[in-house]
């Protein structure tokens, strides 16, 4: 019998949702175990880091890292309290042309830890499966296209190698931001030269290695702002920049707007 892969489930296949996607914000105390999943799940990290088991397999998660899970797995997952995890959670049965139900048994899936798409790629992809009323005919077929859409990157994902050299270094600059980060040294910690790394980097983030880091600074200031009354100055100051104008004018580049108007709508 000829396993059917990802790319033909997103062609013939039927999806039927055993539950309502979701984006768990996972408190600091957070782990999930499971020693038998019930459905084919597919799980991506949006923000925040730990480490997850898949069948005995361990595996780093960062923001952009996605499984595709399969009825009878076992998970075990733990996140990083300092860098808590947002996740995005489908679960999902799969049906053939004729309707009935396909088992694990009959795929040819990829397993462990995929990037199929740039960390903000695969958050406007996971907002897209959030936002429509599955009772809605029409918003339906919309949620079930995003699910094809993952499953085609995840397929596409699967062919290239998941390099945890570079995802070694991402984890650096993501738990320390405020460093004044060279490329030279993220290349050091993956163990590759500056002209790999930056490859590789960019494959893995949809960003080179210096505007990643600009990323994570703003998203870290406006979390700043719209959580505590810390000051434009000491925000500036506690992710790395030393000149407020200039820390300015890449919040509104990247944010859409100036720190102090962010924070005087925040309640709107």
């Amino acid at each position: 019998m000829s396993l059917k892969d990802p790319l033909w489930l997103v062609e013939n296949a039927r999806f039927r949702l055993t539950a309502s996607p979701v984006v768990y914000h996972c408190e600091p105390i957070w782990s999930w175990k499971a020693e038998s999943l019930p459905d084919f799940t597919i799980w991506g990290v949006l923000e925040g880091s730990g480490e997850l088991s898949l069948n005995g397999q361990d595996s780093p998660l960062s923001p952009g890292v996605c499984f595709l899970f399969q009825p009878g797995d076992a998970i075990d997952a733990k996140q990083n309290p300092l860098n808590p995890l947002s996740i995005f959670v489908t679960r999902f049965e799969i049906l053939d042309t004729d309707n009935e139900t396909i088992s694990a048994e009959e795929l040819n899936l990829p397993r462990g830890a995929l990037r199929p798409m740039a960390p903000r790629n695969l958050e406007n992809l996971a907002n897209l499966s959030l936002s429509w009323n599955a009772e809605n005919p029409t918003q339906k077929a919309i949620q079930d296209h995003a699910l094809r859409m993952f499953l085609l990157f995840i397929a596409d994902a699967s062919h290239t190698a998941f390099d945890k050299r570079a995802l070694k270094a991402l984890n650096a600059l993501e738990s320390d931001c405020s460093r004044k980060w060279t490329v030279e040294e993220l290349s050091k910690i993956a163990g590759l030269s500056t002209s790999q790394f930056s490859r590789v980097f960019l494959r893995l983030t949809g960003e080179s290695p210096i505007r990643h880091l600009i990323t994570l600074r703003m998203k870290e200031a406006k979390k700043l702002m719209l959580e505590t009354s810390l000051s434009i100055e000491e925000i500036a100051e506690r992710i790395g920049y030393t000149n407020v104008n200039f820390f300015e004018q890449q919040f509104i580049h990247r944010i859409g707007q100036d720190p102090e108007s962010l924070r005087r709508h925040r309640a709107i």
